[in-house]
C-alpha cells in the first residue's frame, strides 16, 4: 500500500490539525496522477451528527495551508464533504425499509453491549480483590509480576500467591473471551439484518454507496473527524465503505484522523464512558475497520489513563493483548505508513506513548520509530 495515516488524539483546534498535517495534506504518493495533482480532500464529518455540513471553518483552514476551493454550478469540488449521514437520511425517502433495519439493529446491538458490560463488571471486579489481597501480603506486588507467575510450590505465601495468580490470569483470559464473543455477536447481528432485507441488492441504496464510493477513491487525502463514534462507525458499516477506503489507500490516497475518528480505523474500537455513574473502565465497543492492525489506539490519553500507575497500564496491555496499545494526547501525532509498515511520532509538542504488560510507559519523541 502506498498511502499513509496520520493519527491525532483529539486536537485543540481544525487549524493546529491541519497546521501539523499541512506538509502530508500538501504532498501526494497517489498513483494516479489526475488525483495527484488535484490534492482533493474529503471531509469525513459524520460524528458531528446534524452538523455534518457545518465545515465551513475547516475548509478556512486548508485554503490558509495552500488548499484552494474550486467551484462547479455552486459546490465546491476541491474540498469535499463525504456527506455520508446525508446519504442515510436519503434512504428514509428512497427505501425506508432499509433505515429501519439499519435502526433495528443499531438498537440489538446497544443491548448487546449491555450484557456484555454487565459480565464485564464481575471480572473487573473480582480482578481487583485477588490483586488488593495480594498487595495486602506483598506490597511491592505488581500486576505484571502477578499475571507472569508460572507457578509456585509450597505452602503458606508461596501457596497463596500461586493461587492468587491463577485467579488474576482467569479474570484476564475471561474478559477477553468475552470480547471475542462480543465481536462475533455485533457481526452476526449485521450480517442477519442486512441479509434479511437484501440491503446489498437495493438499487437506492447501491447508488448512495457508488456515489460514497466515488468521492473516497478520487481522493488525495481524506480527514477523519472525531465526534460521535457511533454514528460514524455505524453509518460507515451501514454502506460498506471499509473496502473502498482499503483500495483508497493501496493507490496512495492519505488519511488523517483525529478521535473518534482515528479509533475507528483500528481493528477494535475500545471506548472509556465519561458519562458512566459508577467507575469507569475501558471496553470494547465494536469492531472498527481494521484499515490499521497492531496498534490499538487510545485518544485524549493523559485524560482517560493513569499513565504514572504500572498496574493500569500493565492490565490494560495484557487485556488488550494483541495490539501495541498507544496513547495519543492534543498535540501528540503518530504517522503510520502502511508500505514499509512503519509508525512514528511527528508531533512537535508532545510524544507518543505506548504502555507494555509490564507496566512501562514508553514515549516517543518527533522522529522516533515506535516497535510494534
Amino acid at each position: 500500500m502506498r498511502g499513509a495515516v496520520l493519527f491525532n488524539g483529539n486536537a485543540e483546534t481544525v487549524d493546529a490539525l491541519v497546521q501539523t498535517a499541512a506538509p502530508l495534506l500538501l504532498s501526494s504518493r497517489h498513483e494516479d496522477p489526475a488525483v495527484a495533482s488535484s490534492r482533493r480532500v474529503v471531509l469525513v464529518t459524520a460524528a458531528w451528527g446534524d452538523g455534518e455540513h457545518d465545515e465551513a471553518h475547516v475548509k478556512r483552514a486548508l485554503n490558509g495551508i495552500g488548499l484552494p476551493s474550486r467551484f462547479e454550478n455552486g459546490y465546491d469540488t476541491n474540498l469535499v464533504n463525504l456527506s455520508l449521514l446525508h446519504e442515510v437520511r436519503g434512504l428514509a425517502r428512497t427505501a425506508p425499509r432499509l433505515l429501519a433495519a439499519w435502526h433495528e439493529e443499531r438498537r440489538i446491538a446497544e443491548m448487546a453491549r449491555a450484557f456484555y458490560l454487565e459480565h464485564n463488571a464481575h471480572l473487573i471486579q473480582l480482578f481487583r480483590r485477588t490483586l488488593a489481597v495480594a498487595k495486602r501480603e506483598d506490597p511491592s506486588i505488581t500486576v505484571a509480576r502477578l499475571a507472569g507467575d508460572q507457578g509456585h510450590y509450597g505452602t503458606g505465601g508461596k501457596l497463596l500467591r500461586y493461587t492468587l495468580s491463577r485467579e488474576l490470569r482467569h479474570a484476564l483470559d475471561t474478559l477477553e473471551a468475552n470480547d471475542d464473543h462480543l465481536v462475533s455477536l455485533l457481526d452476526q447481528i449485521e450480517q442477519r439484518t442486512f441479509d434479511s432485507v437484501g440491503l446489498h441488492y437495493d438499487p437506492a441504496w447501491r447508488a448512495a454507496q457508488q456515489r460514497l464510493e466515488q468521492r473516497i477513491l478520487s481522493a488525495n487525502s481524506i480527514i477523519v473527524f472525531g465526534g460521535h463514534l457511533d454514528l460514524l462507525l455505524d453509518a460507515l458499516r451501514f454502506f460498506r465503505l471499509r473496502d473502498a477506503l482499503a483500495e483508497a489507500l493501496r493507490r496512495g490516497t492519505q488519511l488523517v484522523a483525529m478521535s473518534a475518528g482515528a479509533m475507528v480505523l483500528c481493528e477494535r474500537v475500545i471506548i472509556y464512558d465519561d458519562f458512566a455513574t459508577k467507575r469507569r473502565d475501558f471496553q470494547l465497543y465494536d469492531r472498527g475497520l481494521a484499515l490499521v492492525r497492531d496498534i490499538q489506539l487510545f485518544p485524549h490519553c493523559t485524560e482517560r489513563i493513569q499513565t504514572d500507575d504500572p498496574d493500569n497500564l500493565a492490565y490494560l496491555a495484557r487485556r488488550f493483548r494483541h495490539h501495541a496499545c498507544v496513547g495519543l494526547n492534543q498535540r501528540s501525532f503518530l504517522l503510520f505508513e502502511l508500505g514499509p509498515h512503519r509508525a512514528a511520532s511527528v508531533g512537535e509538542d508532545d510524544c507518543v506513548i505506548v504502555f507494555d504488560p509490564e507496566g512501562r510507559k514508553l514515549s516517543y519523541h518527533r522522529g522516533e520509530i515506535i516497535r510494534m
